[in-house]
């Protein structure tokens, strides 16, 4: 892959004096977060939040007594079970009955049936709206860089080629063959205290009612972004958008 040039490209609109910590940094990187071009997009977020989901799971929680006598279980809590017993204590005595009446509001769950365990984590997610507007020059301030972010989502090529089989006919087993097609490229998005990476773009929009100028330029795209990072995350890395480590260099701190 290409490495960045001296001179780098910043699509970006004009903020005049907004705070560069409100301002969110968009570039292309490889998996071990090295940059694969020269290009960097600037927008202001008017929404962003980093979504984890933890799975916690109760492996015991259904371990206990009402799970094995689920009616008993709610004739003891109920106080139900007593009116059976004062029934047979007349032929088994009275003891049956004060041992009903004593588990009345008594449950089989205990903390160990009820006990977390970790059982995996999913990718977090990073929800972003990015907002470009146009002061002076709407294609600079807004097309070019909303452009960018379109073909970073996009595959970077499609194969129109049909069957596998007919192609290792025609060019024998290689590796451009059998996976013709090329995928969307890694990004990496530094924002106010933290640099997150690498992440892939799931979704995104454009509205295409946005205003536009007397050339049907848009003046203003709010663009909703949905990003993922490639697995689910550690503190380690963490630790590493905090420092904004990005690339091989950067260290994993527990």
């Amino acid at each position: 892959m290409a490495t960045a040039p001296d001179k780098p490209v910043v699509l970006t609109s004009d903020w005049g004096g907004l705070s560069p910590h409100l301002i969110a940094e968009f570039y292309a990187i490889d998996r071990k977060g090295k940059r694969i071009d020269d290009i960097t997009v600037k927008a202001a977020l008017t929404e962003s939040n980093l979504e984890m989901s933890l799975t916690w799971s109760s492996p015991f929680e259904n371990q206990s007594s009402s799970n094995f006598m689920p009616t008993l279980q709610m004739m003891v809590q109920s106080g139900a079970i007593e009116g059976v017993s004062s029934k047979a204590g007349s032929i088994f005595g009275s003891d049956l009955q004060r041992l009903a009446h004593g588990l009345e509001g008594r449950t089989g769950i205990t903390k160990l049936n009820s006990t977390q365990v970790y059982v995996g984590g999913q990718a977090a997610k990073f929800n972003i709206t990015a907002l470009f507007r146009a002061w002076r020059d709407p294609v600079k301030e807004v097309h070019e860089p909303f452009n960018q972010l379109m073909k970073w989502a996009l595959p970077v090529e499609l194969s129109e080629e049909g069957s596998l089989a007919v192609r290792l006919l025609e060019d024998g087993f290689a590796y451009k063959t059998a996976f013709p097609s090329q995928a969307p490229v890694l990004l990496a998005i530094k924002y106010k205290d933290a640099t997150y990476w690498p992440l892939v773009i799931e979704a995104i929009s454009k509205d295409t009612n946005a205003p536009v100028d007397k050339n049907g330029k848009f003046v203003e795209l709010s663009v909703p972004v949905q990003l993922s990072t490639l697995t689910a995350i550690d503190r380690s890395d963490w630790s590493r958008y905090l420092s904004n480590d990005v690339g091989v260099n950067s260290n994993r701190r527990r």
